[in-house]
């Protein structure tokens, strides 16, 4: 029973057990203007949006005075699974369906500040929800034996620095503060042979800390060129975990979160029309084995993921329909860290394709309104998990999500000129 014990806790309680809807559990959803073309162009300066700050600090020189950006994104994943497990199972098979839901809508607020020191130093703040996303089984399934209730939330501010070199180069550096908090819970029920009432993380939480970076690079009138970096993060999280009837109020976990890097362009067309594309690599090979010291059952134990990096492609386009209209769209591609030979039920990610639309309305001089919409498709995701020793797990995935998002840019201090953009591009 000990160690079926230990193997049902190493099933299911695990400090990233989430979906999100970027590679791993990234929180992809950081920008209101940036989900209307897929996210291309994101580290590129010449955005209406400050939200470019979230991937490039150096962006911020594209902007006067000062700027407050706003971001709300709801999220309405469709997550469905079905699955059953091996002969040895076959008593759960008769007793639990082989179908379930797991997905939750969730909301996402982001703001950024942006304030033009003078005409060489910026300075700027973004607060964002940067990982992770929540899970609850909508019925008692074979599946939910795996993972039944996760949530996990990294809340981030990043003061950051831009200067502008010259017309060509500006650079920027940031701060990224970190606060994580997780939980992840799966109950037994009766009959089944495992421990009562269950395993996982009542609640933890942790601090971290890590740097951001960037630099703008225009090589000539209508080219605008970004690379932004955002840095891994070491975070050290303690809590209170669940093993059976033993609770321990002194759990200790590890979780490496991974290096970003995207590299983005802006390209004039026309007067009206942009193109933007972006590259970003996530380092999510370094992540390894997790482990979690749960004093409760005197056990160190390692939480194997085995992640491999990810990577995410975007093609998109800015039309200027009218002097207050702008029109986006865009297509992106995500290959996921999550490869069948790792993949859990706790997180059945997979590669993804995004097809994005949106617009900005201009108010008036001092505030923009912006609207996006983007459809997420997945590929099925299979599944095979042990529960327990001589136990296996074996299904499938499928899901899609509809992220539908609202914001306002406010700009304040001296008014543009009337003949000069809201925005200097060149």
């Amino acid at each position: 029973m000990k160690g079926m014990f230990r193997a049902a806790l190493l099933a299911s309680a695990s400090l990233m057990s989430v979906q999100a809807y970027a590679g791993g559990f990234i929180n992809s959803s950081q920008s209101t203007v940036g989900n209307g073309m897929a996210y291309a162009g994101a580290a590129a300066p010449g955005s209406s949006s400050a939200a470019t700050l979230f991937m490039n600090p150096a962006t911020m020189t594209s902007f006067r005075g000062f700027t407050i950006d706003s971001n709300y994104t709801f999220g309405l994943p469709s997550s469905k699974a079905t699955g059953s497990f091996s002969a040895a199972g076959a008593g759960i098979n008769a007793l639990l369906p082989g179908q379930g839901s797991y997905g939750m809508n969730y909301f996402v607020p982001a703001t950024y500040l942006v304030y033009q020191i003078n005409d060489r130093l910026w300075a700027g703040l973004s607060i964002n929800s940067t990982y992770g996303n929540s899970t609850k089984a909508e019925n008692l399934w074979r599946g939910s034996l795996l993972a039944a209730t996760t949530k996990l939330r990294a809340i981030t501010a990043t003061p950051s620095l831009a200067y502008k070199l010259n017309d060509m180069w500006s650079f920027g550096i940031g701060l990224q503060i970190q606060y994580i908090s997780a939980r992840q819970t799966t109950a037994f029920p009766a009959g089944l042979g495992l421990p009562s009432p269950g395993a996982g993380i009542i609640s933890s939480d942790g601090w971290g800390i890590g740097a951001t970076a960037g630099v703008t690079f225009t090589p000539r009138k209508g080219t605008q060129i970004g690379l932004g970096w955002r840095s891994l993060i070491e975070q050290n999280v303690e809590g209170e975990t669940r093993f059976g009837p033993a609770v321990s109020t002194n759990s200790k976990g590890t979780l490496n979160l991974p290096n970003r890097v995207n590299l983005s362009i802006r390209q004039t067309v026309t007067e009206r029309l942009d193109i933007l594309g972006s590259i970003e690599w996530q380092n999510w090979g370094r992540i390894g084995n997790a482990r979690l010291n749960n004093p409760a059952n005197a056990a160190l134990s390692s939480l194997p993921f085995g992640y491999s990096d990810g990577w995410f492609f975007s093609l998109g386009a800015e039309y200027r329909a009218t002097q207050a209209l702008t029109l986006r769209a865009g297509i992106g591609y995500e290959i996921s860290p999550v490869k069948d030979s790792v993949r859990r039920m706790s997180l059945p990610d997979s590669d993804r394709l995004w097809l994005s639309t949106g617009f900005t309305y201009d108010v008036n001089e001092r505030f923009s309104l912006n609207a996006s919409y983007s459809y997420l498709h997945f590929q099925k995701a299979p599944i095979t998990q042990v529960l327990v020793p001589g136990i296996t797990f074996t299904g499938e995935s499928k899901q899609n999500a509809h992220l539908l998002s609202i914001g306002l840019t406010s700009r304040w201090g001296a008014a543009p000129k009337k003949e000069d953009p809201l925005v200097r591009k060149f």
